[in-house]
């Protein structure tokens, strides 16, 4: 296998491992227990969360990307999850204040514990990423600035839905029809 996914497989695993199944159920309580979620990030891992939304939505999550055309209002009976590796740049540091001005609960995936964010959100899961701050204790990605976290949620995303359809006992079939058909 080439170098490059060798190193990438390698990094993923290690950084991943720790994550418990009581982290991931206690997530998808969170997650079941909202109204509506909008998930927040900027870039690439946007990108990624995009990838939730579109999953999510098949598990009939009322899920959305913050900035959508079709993003809706928030209160108190809502989750705001902010994904940022650093919990430092301005637009998840903004919208967590936003956020928690009107009631909503904040939950932060990221690698910076006692980061802006960390500190305002009600829930957190740290992950063993590395920011593009190179900040002390990072995990020594070899992989530039923040990627090693991108991927890190494109998994986490599908992990996270796996566990809900075994936990729901669901149907892939049934899943199917909420996926888009006009491919």
């Amino acid at each position: 296998m080439n170098t490059e996914v060798n190193l990438i497989i390698k990094e993923l695993e290690e950084s991943m491992s720790f994550i418990s199944t009581e982290e991931i159920d206690f997530f998808i309580e969170k997650l079941q227990k909202s109204r509506r979620v909008i998930v927040v990030g900027v870039g690439r891992v946007m990108i990624s969360l995009k990838s939730w939304v579109k999953r999510f939505n098949h598990l009939e999550v009322d899920i959305n990307y913050f900035g959508s055309e079709t993003e809706e209002n928030v209160n108190e009976d809502d989750l705001i999850i902010i994904a940022s590796s650093s919990g430092e740049s301005l637009i998840p540091v903004s919208i967590a204040k936003k956020a928690k001005s009107l009631g909503t609960k904040v939950y932060y995936i990221g690698c910076t514990k006692d980061s802006s964010v960390f500190k305002m959100a009600d829930y957190q899961l740290l992950l063993k990423g590395k920011t593009k701050f190179n900040l002390e204790n990072e995990f020594e990605s070899q992989q530039p600035m923040s990627t090693l976290f991108e991927q890190q949620l494109m998994i986490l995303g599908d992990a996270i839905a796996l566990r809900m359809i075994r936990l729901k006992d669901l149907d892939i079939d049934e899943i199917k029809l909420r996926h888009a058909n006009l491919e």
